[in-house]
């Protein structure tokens, strides 16, 4: 039987995958090219900023708690609740990023997960920790936001 995670676990998870999502936004939004790149590339840079924030918060509330937040590296990808993959590029080309539907399909599929995971930890923590409820419901909001912004996107 699988143990369940405790809320520390749960906000290291979230402080792992913003980290990472931060990361590999910032990156799409510098290699990406092509027509309509401009603008996908500032979206990428403002979801970018928007995950920093969250990583921000959610280290912040591990701290508050008497956690320790997962700071090394090689530990993000393996806490994470969305490991980290490297964006589509058109022809495996190391530096340009060319194909602007996959790197929205896979944004879209980062943003789905983190939804879902979000959700979780919102019932979980509804009735037992006020203060972190409200820090997962705010961020959650911020998520579903960038999928909004995502799907238009996709449907332009």
């Amino acid at each position: 039987m699988k143990k369940e995670s405790t809320v520390l676990e749960d906000l290291n998870q979230a402080l792992a995958a913003e980290v990472l999502a931060a990361f590999r936004y910032l990156y799409m939004s510098k290699i990406v090219s092509g027509i309509s790149s401009l603008a996908l590339s500032k979206l990428f840079a403002e979801i970018a900023e928007g995950e920093w924030e969250h990583a921000k918060l959610f280290m912040g509330r591990i701290i508050q708690l008497g956690g320790i937040p997962v700071s090394r590296p090689l530990e993000w990808e393996k806490r994470s609740f969305n490991p980290y993959a490297e964006p589509p590029r058109k022809g495996g080309a190391p530096r340009k990023g060319g194909d602007l539907k996959a790197m929205v399909r896979d944004a879209l599929k980062f943003e789905r997960s983190a939804v879902e995971f979000y959700q979780r930890l919102a019932q979980r923590t509804r009735d037992t920790d006020i203060i972190t409820y409200q820090l997962v419901i705010d961020t959650l909001v911020d998520e579903k936001n960038e999928e909004h912004k995502l799907v238009a996107l996709q449907e332009s």
